[in-house]
């Protein structure tokens, strides 16, 4: 059974998901198409919860409750407006952030040919999965993002970790309606994290049990897209020096995202 949304002033609604890559966006997905009973195939996925970069937006609405529900999900740093050339206005934004030295791990494992063949070829060398790595091939891309907080300094659309938070907290600052949320909360108190979600979207009465069970069913790990759901993973990667040279270089920051 779908879950009670209050009555809706507009015939539609457009919610938001955005992320920097590899920010546990995938499992907010997920969680959103079990929110609201979208069915439990990658297809269906993609069709109501749009993956900006591989589909539209404003084309597959997701009805329940006398609504049409337009979900969509994109990792760009600004609030995006138009869709192939064709204007769109957000109603609600989700936006989920995680700690930036897990978000550099999750992206070595993304841009390895451990998911792809052709992953990693705009990087200095690509390499066949993260145990792959030699101490200085990891050193030498640990250096890239120590200094950028992206792997991927040329990708302005996207930015950095930093500038991407950043962009969003202002979204929420200047009135927009906009829900900020941590990867790691989800993990440490999914029930409290997940209930503000569900009323930041005006659902009541959810089944957050069955939610974390669906979503976890969708999203399970299988050591190559969906690598390993945890927080705190790069401590089994990274050497207390790379720690904390990350931490004392970048230390406003850190203090400012509570790590």
């Amino acid at each position: 059974m779908k879950p009670f949304a209050p009555e809706m002033t507009t015939a539609h609604q457009v919610v938001g998901l955005y992320s920097f890559p590899k920010s546990g966006n995938t499992w907010l997905r997920a969680l959103i198409a079990a929110l609201v009973g979208v069915p439990n195939d990658p297809g269906s996925l993609q069709r109501y919860l749009t993956d900006t970069h591989y589909g539209k937006v404003m084309e597959n609405p997701w009805s329940f409750n006398g609504a049409d529900w337009y979900f969509y999900k994109s990792h760009h740093k600004q609030l995006l407006t138009e869709d192939e050339g064709q204007p769109f206005a957000t109603d609600k934004v989700i936006y989920i952030y995680r700690h930036p030295l897990d978000v550099f791990m999750s992206y070595l494992n993304f841009v390895s040919r451990n998911v792809s063949p052709k992953a990693g070829r705009s990087l200095p060398f690509q390499f066949d999965s993260v145990e792959s790595l030699t101490p200085e091939q990891f050193e030498e891309l640990f250096a890239i993002f120590c200094e950028h907080v992206t792997l991927f300094p040329q990708n302005r659309a996207f930015g950095s970790v930093f500038e991407h938070i950043d962009s969003f907290m202002a979204l929420k600052r200047s009135g927009l309606d906009v829900h900020v949320m941590r990867y790691e909360d989800l993990i440490e108190d999914f029930r409290l994290t997940a209930r503000k979600m569900c009323l930041f979207l005006g659902f009541r009465g959810v089944n957050l049990k069955k939610v974390f069970e669906d979503a976890d069913e969708r999203t399970a790990r299988n050591g190559k897209f969906f690598w390993k759901r945890q927080k705190d993973n790069y401590l089994n990667y990274l050497s207390s020096e790379q720690v904390n040279q990350f931490y004392t270089r970048h230390a406003v920051k850190m203090r400012e995202l509570g790590y």
